[in-house]
């Protein structure tokens, strides 16, 4: 070999160990670029098949919090029967009747002072609030029904059920209120004037507000009348 032969030989050597180096160099910055673009993640084929959580690809599931249930706020048919009992109970309280706080709940004390009111204004016995009542109340004049043959006597179910109420109440007691039942009896009448009386408050013989507010207080107590009867019969 010449050593003109030699010269090419060498340079040929050179120029294809350059190209090795050159096309090394452009693969190696090609793997880095696609690794930068992809940020790292690995290729469709390794996770294709693994799950949804491991790939990231799938949204957990949120908690959403049900909506809030009844607040138990009272309707309006609530606020407005309140509202018509404060009426009437302050109402009746302003005319000496005695229907308690005017708080709103048509109780035993209110509804036996609407009672009175209803006997001594000659309507129908119900002890019950109510519209036309108020009206009666503060105008004087309703539609409320009388009945002039028995003014102040006849009485409507919810009527009745006060008065057997106020009979139990003074029974328990130890006074007489004749035959059980929602009626108004002339022994009902004598037992209540009794009651009054022991109790110093203003004879009418008829049920009120402060009668059943004494009857609530003393209930459970001891019997006053049934005492002062056993003392007066042992002298």
């Amino acid at each position: 070999m010449t050593g003109r032969d030699r010269k090419i030989a060498i340079g040929a050597s050179v120029l294809m160990t350059l190209s090795v180096a050159v096309n090394m160099t452009f693969f190696q910055n090609r793997e880095q670029v696609s690794a930068i673009e992809t940020g790292g993640l690995p290729s469709h084929a390794a996770w294709a098949g693994a799950p949804a959580s491991a790939s990231g690809h799938a949204m957990p599931e949120r908690n959403i919090p049900p909506l809030p249930g009844p607040t138990g706020a009272p309707d309006d048919e609530d606020v407005n029967t309140a509202e018509l009992t404060r009426g009437i109970q302050r109402e009746l309280d302003a005319r000496g009747y005695e229907a308690g706080s005017p708080d709103g709940i048509a109780g035993l004390v209110t509804r036996s002072a609407i009672f009175a009111y209803e006997y001594d204004n000659g309507l129908i016995l119900t002890g019950k609030p109510s519209e036309p009542l108020l009206s009666q109340i503060v105008l004087g004049s309703s539609s409320l029904q009388q009945n002039s043959s028995r003014p102040g006597k006849t009485i409507s179910p919810d009527g009745e059920a006060l008065v057997r109420d106020a009979k139990q109440k003074l029974e328990a007691l130890g006074y007489k209120t004749g035959a059980p039942g929602g009626a108004l009896t002339p022994e009902l009448a004598r037992a209540i004037r009794s009651f009054e009386t022991d109790q110093k408050l203003k004879p009418t013989g008829r049920i009120s507000g402060p009668v059943m507010s004494r009857l609530i207080r003393l209930q459970g107590q001891a019997k006053p009348h049934k005492q002062a009867v056993a003392r007066t019969g042992s002298r």
